[in-house]
């Protein structure tokens, strides 16, 4: 995922504040003159605190504490200024704009800093007027709105099923699960199916009835609204969903959906869609707008026949999201030989999870993801949420070797 897809978002609601966002600029910088310039000229345009370090130390605390409105971090030193960018933007909430300084004046350093999202790069000796200079435009524009907040937003993944029955919902909890807890990213796990979904159910929640009056009033829906319309499952995981009667007509327009996901990519590093079949239109914008399709199957005669087809169908879309192929289910009863699967498949599936009905049944009752009780199917998770986070995963040729059996 690009920096520019995590970093670029709209100011913190006023849910937000009222929880205390803390300081609005967050400096970390390495050398003392630099610490001094800037306690010097920032306590007069924001609230700001300045701390020793540079930006592997941003990442460590960020992990572990909510994101100011404004970052300032030192690249003085990082042989990989880039890579920590990456590591940042796994860490901060999307609504954060970043002004880089360090020691090299390199100007090919800040076209690529800016190309990935990064509000400005200043280069040491930091004089007071560029400095005062960038502290002003930044934090102008860390108070834009969401509907009006410049570049690319955080990373949408739709997850859709080949038929009913394959584990869809399944993956589609657990992926966001994971890259709440594994990537630290700030996760909207979001269902559209209003009637009959079961998201929310999964961990144990209780939906806000809000969704459906998002999505059939778009034009009523501002950031308080999308924050009292959803659920918290951890810290850094919220879900939205519903449980609308089933006796009710509901059918949710598209670019009312795209709308509502739209929101949510401006306050979230990784919105997780689960789409079901993908058979109602909303679903279908979904898939369109996604930069990574899970298509979700199983090894069944009919759950293989399906898989195909729908895959074909989804290479053609006119959407450019990445398509991701995933065989849940390995090992189950009733799946066809290796031989077969891999004529009917023509390649791998880039990711297969293990069958594990007991540890799988029990975290659905307690409302918590199998990964944390199920050793294997946290590992095969580990592959997919490293995958669709653009982190380096270890492969251990595990469908492979399960191809030879």
């Amino acid at each position: 995922m690009s920096l520019l897809a995590t970093l670029l978002g709209d100011a913190p609601s006023s849910a937000d504040a009222a929880r205390g966002a803390g300081p609005r600029l967050l400096a970390y910088v390495a050398d003392a003159a630099s610490a001094a310039l800037l306690n010097s000229v920032a306590p007069s345009l924001l609230p700001c605190e300045v701390r020793t370090g540079d930006i592997r130390s941003a990442v460590r605390d960020l992990a572990r504490q909510r994101s100011p409105d404004l970052l300032l971090v030192d690249l003085s030193g990082v042989a990989a200024p880039l890579a920590a960018m990456e590591a940042l933007a796994g860490v901060c909430d999307p609504s954060v704009r970043v002004i880089a300084v360090g020691d090299s004046n390199d100007i090919g350093l800040y076209r690529d800093l800016r190309r990935i999202g990064v509000t400005d790069y200043l280069f040491k000796p930091l004089s007071r007027d560029l400095l005062e200079g960038a502290l002003r435009a930044a934090g102008a524009g860390a108070g834009a709105a969401a509907d009006e907040a410049p570049g690319r937003l955080g990373k949408l993944v739709a997850v859709v099923g080949a038929r009913g029955g394959v584990g869809t919902t399944t993956v589609a909890v657990h992926l966001g699960c994971w890259l709440a807890d594994g990537a630290r990213g700030r996760t909207a796990l979001v269902d559209l199916d209003l009637q009959n979904g079961t998201v929310a159910l999964a961990l144990n929640l209780r939906p806000e009835p809000a969704l459906r009056e998002a999505v059939e009033a778009p034009d009523r829906v501002d950031d308080v609204f999308m924050e009292r319309a959803m659920v918290a499952a951890s810290d850094r995981l919220s879900v939205l969903a519903a449980e609308e009667p089933v006796e009710d007509v509901i059918d949710i327009a598209p670019t009312a959906a795209l709308s509502v996901l739209n929101r949510l990519q401006a306050r979230h590093n990784y919105v997780v869609v689960d789409a079901g079949r993908a058979q109602g239109g909303a679903a279908r914008a979904a898939l369109e707008a996604a930069s990574i399709v899970v298509l979700v199957g199983d090894a069944s005669v009919a759950g293989l026949r399906d898989l195909v087809r729908l895959r074909a169908a989804i290479a053609h879309r006119s959407g450019g999201g990445r398509l991701v192929t995933v065989l849940n289910r390995r090992g189950a009863p009733g799946e066809l030989p290796a031989a077969d699967l891999m004529r009917t498949l023509g390649e791998p599936p880039e990711h297969a999870l293990p069958y594990r009905p007991v540890p799988l049944a029990v975290a659905a009752g307690v409302g918590e993801p199998a990964f944390r009780h199920c050793r294997r199917f946290r590992e095969a998770m580990e592959r997919l949420g490293a995958d669709v986070a653009g982190q380096p995963a270890a492969q251990d040729g595990l469908f492979r070797r399960w191809v030879r059996r």
